[in-house]
């Protein structure tokens, strides 16, 4: 990452931070030494929280084969990690709901991006056998949230980017674009962000490297599902913002995760089918 210290630190500053209770549900669901029923109560108070788990949980985004109705019935049929993730997922929707400026997009539009994201991740994970394909779920959910800090920023220099766009050959990433303005990325400030909410390092490297996964070092292949699945949301047409397709596609990562094109357009063709489904987090 290039830039000033100052630079650094102020996009830091910015970094959103979850509720009090969702970090401590976070830090209790990491944690080995703490049991079921005491995570459960803990997840309680906030019953809203637990509501939205729930019903994600028992989503067709996220692909649940038998019904969830409790708390603990959540955590021994997914298991910790699983909660965890959805805890994750839920609680991203405040930031992921806003209205992203510098990206021209209204309020409402990242998170659907974002959800279909993920949801594109878990069909490319189950085609590949990645496991636990939850996580490929939250990563791809979580792959863009460098946008809700960044967004601000771009809109002070809306002009400027747009000339830069306008300008770009299609060999010219729009991470490349956001470097030049801001000498920070959103998959760069989006692993900041996973580190700041102390996530599990593979997420963190997947959502930072989603753009080049062949630079995530032992954790490749989730940056690859990612990779993949911000592909497959693009091609059905969701998620085109003022940096439209302005990303660059690495066939290689496809090719280590033995994707065809073929595959590709059967997953492009799975994911249409999933997304037209009823959106229960309108």
């Amino acid at each position: 990452m290039t830039g000033s210290v100052d630079e650094m630190l102020d996009f830091g500053d910015k970094l959103p931070s979850f509720p009090t209770a969702v970090a401590e549900a976070i830090r209790m669901l990491s944690s080995e030494s703490t049991d079921n029923d005491s995570i459960a109560a803990a997840l309680q108070r906030d019953q809203a929280l637990v509501a939205q788990v729930l019903k994600m949980a028992n989503s067709a985004f996220y692909g649940v084969s038998r019904r969830v109705s409790t708390v603990k019935q959540a955590l021994l049929v997914l298991g910790r990690n699983a909660v965890r993730s959805l805890v994750v997922a839920v609680s991203a929707q405040e930031f992921l709901g806003r209205a992203q400026p510098g990206y021209l997009l209204a309020r409402g539009q990242l998170w659907e991006y974002s959800l279909a994201s993920g949801a594109a991740a878990s069909l490319v994970a189950h085609k590949v056998g990645y496991k636990p394909a939850d996580e490929a779920f939250v990563a791809g959910l979580l792959h863009d949230i460098g946008k809700v800090v960044l967004s601000e920023y771009l809109a002070e220099r809306s002009t400027e980017l747009a000339e830069m766009v306008g300008l770009a050959t299609d060999l010219v990433s729009f991470d490349t674009i956001e470097q030049e303005l801001l000498h920070i990325d959103h998959a760069a400030l989006g692993g900041m962000l996973c580190d700041h909410w102390q996530l599990p390092a593979r997420l963190s490297h997947a959502v930072r490297h989603h753009h080049c996964p062949s630079q995530a070092g032992d954790d490749w292949r989730l940056a690859a599902v990612v990779h993949a699945a911000n592909a497959l949301t693009m091609t059905v047409g969701i998620g085109l913002s003022v940096d439209g397709l302005q990303y660059l596609l690495d066939e290689s990562a496809l090719l280590r995760l033995g994707l065809t094109s073929e595959d590709m357009e059967v997953l492009a063709d799975e994911l249409i089918d999933q997304l037209s489904r009823p959106n229960p987090f309108g």
